[in-house]
């Protein structure tokens, strides 16, 4: 999923590369929006590169990009900077004609990642979030024993909600799945870092002024995404959530090609989370439609 050379590149397909900035560039056939379309995959470091390629299909110009884990980036998702931003806007401005609006599509993690960036201000006209976070958690950096944050914002940690207060049972519950090789569920550690954390490490997006759609499953069991959803929602009303019945934290039309254990790790039924992959993409290319114009 992290590998660039796994995925096919054309004319229409071309590998990017920056000073931090890394990924495809979707040129579509026939364009028929304005602005810039930039999509984000979750924590497995992906570029969401099927997404981008749907989009594309619709006439979208789509920047599919990583935020850590290529060789110009963080090694693993901590200490990630937002203003990494910064860069893709620039290429957008030399590379692409009417490159505004900018809307920016995050997946799990990548949502979070989305998320902040509006929240901390970067230009962002337009967010839409697949299985949302409300808080920043911490980064997913296992190689010493401090809690790192999963992004910095001019070199200072964005405040985070740590895994590591609140009832201890819930962590250890966690740590023995992962000693026995049982499929963990996360949720449980997601909720308790939420509820004990400091109002800091709320994604704030009050000041945002742009349109923005979070899109969950009511049976998301990596993360409550369905709550997170509503509650960032709730603090526009330029903004809408959606949550899909039956859907669990991934919408994929073949959730059984995860492999054993997804029931417990990702949540959801095999026929709601194909259901929520193909409604959430129509409700998508939609809204993108009214936020991007004719071109």
């Amino acid at each position: 999923l992290n590998d660039k050379s796994a995925y096919p590149t054309n004319d229409r397909v071309q590998p990017i590369e920056g000073e931090y900035l890394n990924g495809f560039h979707f040129t579509p056939e026939k364009r028929s929006h304005e602005g810039t379309v930039v999509v984000y995959g979750g924590s497995e470091g992906s570029p969401s590169y099927e997404q981008a390629k749907a989009l594309s299909e619709k006439g979208f110009e789509v920047l599919a990009l990583y935020f850590f884990g290529q060789d110009n980036q963080k090694p693993s998702l901590a200490q990630v900077p937002l203003e990494q931003f910064n860069e893709v806007v620039e290429y957008a401005k030399e590379s692409i004609e009417d490159p505004t609006p900018i809307t920016a599509i995050g997946t799990s993690k990548g949502a979070e990642f989305t998320a902040n960036l509006a929240a901390h201000g970067y230009p962002v006209d337009n967010l839409i979030s697949f299985t949302p976070a409300h808080y920043s958690y911490p980064g997913l950096d296992f190689s010493s024993q401090d809690e790192k944050p999963s992004f910095t914002h001019d070199g200072k940690p964005v405040p985070f909600a740590s895994f590591r207060g609140g009832d201890a049972k819930v962590g250890m519950k966690l740590m023995w799945d992962m000693a026995t090789a049982y499929p963990p569920e996360y949720r449980p550690s997601y909720e308790n870092a939420a509820e004990h954390a400091d109002d800091r490490a709320a994604i704030d997006l009050s000041g945002f002024d742009g349109n923005a759609l979070f899109l969950a499953g009511d049976q998301d069991k990596m993360w409550q995404g369905d709550v997170a959803a509503k509650a960032l929602a709730e603090q526009s009303s330029s903004f809408e959530s959606v949550i899909y019945p039956g859907a669990g934290h991934l919408f994929v039309e073949d959730i059984e090609s995860m492999g054993n254990g997804w029931q417990i790790m990702f949540g959801g039924t095999v026929d709601g989370n194909a259901k929520a992959a193909n409604e959430s993409m129509e409700l998508v290319a939609q809204k993108l439609s009214e936020w991007h114009g004719d071109k």
